[in-house]
């Protein structure tokens, strides 16, 4: 199992009661749907910013195009002049992700 790290917000007393009693209602931990959430926006998230690297890669392309920073010069020699984006190193790379956290409503919260 991976391992795992303790990490304390301060959220709205009531906020955290609503969020209490829907967990237990719906018989998961607090931990476990935290998880989850964050789980799903890490992914959304990056699949989001992919998306955007890709079109700022595009945009990039056709700006070079149109300053003739691409392609080759008359004389037959390369041009190298770029314009440079920040780049997703990690992409597509798998997450390695936990299971979600069952309970059986016997926990004491």
């Amino acid at each position: 199992m991976e391992t795992t790290s303790l990490t304390n917000f301060n959220v709205p007393n009531s906020t955290r009661k609503r969020f209490d009693a829907i967990c237990h209602a719906s018989g998961r931990t607090r931990t476990s749907v935290l998880i989850e959430l964050m789980t799903n926006y890490v992914l959304e998230e990056g699949k989001r910013l992919v998306e955007r690297q890709k079109e700022l890669g595009d945009l990039d392309m056709r700006f070079q195009e149109s300053l003739g920073l691409t392609g080759r010069r008359a004389n037959g020699e390369t041009c190298n002049r770029t314009v440079h984006s920040p780049q997703q190193t990690w992409g597509d790379r798998e997450f390695d992700l936990p299971e979600a956290i069952y309970s059986d409503g016997l926990e004491d919260w």
